[in-house]
């Protein structure tokens, strides 16, 4: 009997590692991903692991109520999602959007770029997805373009 209880939490713990682990110390940046009103799931690449997904997702903006942003808190969706990066050259953050259209059709797209974050800064990802395109712009914290590369959905 305990094996069968034991067995669900030690897939539960093995879950957590699916994630993308924000590193910690001096060595790294913040990165907050935000979008046009569009629900999508932020992604940073693990070199040798992939890309892999923060912890929270981004959220289409609430429309009203506690109630409303406590089951957002809940699903682990929010409007803006900040997390730490390395602060390492040729680091690559992305985003992942995946819609189930009226016509149960799929409209999905990938979209990565690759950039030198600087230790202690603060950058700014803002995905965007019109007429079935997406893009992904990055700029300081003052607001200034940051020298990014669109590259392939690749994780060297």
């Amino acid at each position: 009997m305990k094996a069968l209880f034991l067995a669900p939490l030690a897939l539960l713990a093995g879950c957590q590692h699916l994630n993308y682990q924000p590193p910690e110390g001096e060595e790294t940046a913040q990165v907050t991903f935000t979008s046009n009103n569009t629900a999508a799931q932020p992604v940073v690449c693990v070199p040798g692991k992939g890309f892999k997904s923060t912890e929270y997702a981004i959220s289409q903006t609430p429309f009203g109520g506690d109630a409303l942003n406590d089951l957002l808190e809940t699903m682990k969706k929010s409007p803006e999602v900040t997390t730490a990066i390395p602060a390492t050259p040729a680091t690559r953050i992305g985003v992942t959007y995946n819609r189930r259209n009226a016509d149960n059709t799929r409209d999905r797209c990938k979209v990565a770029l690759q950039f030198d974050p600087q230790a202690g800064s603060d950058y700014r990802a803002h995905f965007v997805h019109e007429k079935g395109q997406c893009g992904l712009s990055l700029t300081d914290a003052d607001g200034s373009s940051v020298d990014a590369v669109l590259v392939d959905w690749q994780c060297p």
